[in-house]
């Protein structure tokens, strides 16, 4: 019996239009799904050959591996995915403790970005392995912020969190630069590329047909949904999200790795190398 290749996505809604007309099994492909945290640490230690992975991961360590091209997880302006909630205006938020959910990577540097190189404040950021409410009341009575990601930003705005200032970091993101913020891009190690180049070769063409198909009538893909939010709700945050990487996108990813080196969160400026189809 032939390896398959394995290929990782997160377990959000925001895949929903790539996966739900995805065969993968005729590609020779096994997809798993898990948090964005687990998935970039799984890629890393070569335990999946491919992830739909944190855009933070390739400008890390973009000599491992090689973009699938086209694909993404971005936005234009508001994601609502991907927010921080706070009890005071970001302007008072320096020295203050802010909870960053354990599920995050690139929304987390995101998030430095734009407070401290934007709005000129530095909190405290808290990494704990717990998301809100795993929180004990004491600890949320303590902290100034918390930064929510994926479907438990979905569910916390209306929220448990209503009394708090709401801001979408992509929203924020693209007031201060003009530009779309990239989340995830589709990364593939070189070496399983070179070892299964037919397998990815079939399994593009694939994705990039399901991808097709679901934005063709996204209305039946919306009846056979089943997570705990309306399909109002999930139609709306989908519209707000685009799958591409083309040039406006790279443009604004590599933006953003500009201050990941001031920052110095990296040491060496990403170079986009693409799997060829």
């Amino acid at each position: 019996m032939s390896k398959k290749v394995k290929i990782g996505f997160p377990k959000y809604i925001n895949t929903l239009p790539l996966l739900y007309h995805l065969e993968p099994e005729k590609c020779g492909v096994e997809i798993v799904t898990a948090p964005p945290r687990i998935l970039n640490q799984m890629l890393r230690q070569g335990e999946l050959h491919a992830s739909l992975s944190s855009s933070v991961v390739y400008a890390k360590e973009f000599e491992r591996y090689w973009l699938l091209p086209d694909i993404s997880i971005s936005t234009v302006g508001k994601v609502r995915s991907v927010i921080l909630f706070h009890k005071e205006e970001l302007k008072a938020l320096s020295g203050k403790n802010i909870v960053i959910t354990p599920e995050t990577e690139s929304s987390f540097l995101l998030l430095k970005v734009l407070l401290e190189e934007f709005i000129g404040v530095k909190p405290q950021y808290i990494c704990l392995n717990k998301t809100w409410k795993d929180l004990s009341t004491e600890e949320k009575e303590e902290i100034a912020g918390y930064l929510a990601i994926g479907d438990e930003a979905l569910l916390l705005v209306g929220g448990d969190l209503s009394e708090y200032f709401v801001t979408d970091l992509a929203k924020l993101w693209l007031d201060f630069t003009g530009l779309p913020f990239v989340f995830a891009l589709l990364m593939a190690r070189k070496e399983a590329c070179r070892e299964f180049r037919e397998e990815f070769r079939n399994f593009c063409r694939a994705l990039y047909f399901a991808r097709a198909k679901a934005f063709e009538n996204m209305e039946r893909i919306l009846e056979h949904a089943s997570y705990p939010l309306s399909s109002e709700i999930i139609r709306h945050y989908l519209s707000c999200l685009e799958y591409d990487f083309s040039f406006l996108k790279q443009k604004a990813f590599l933006k953003f790795c500009q201050f990941l080196i001031k920052k110095r969160e990296i040491s060496t400026f990403p170079e986009l190398t693409f799997f060829s189809i």
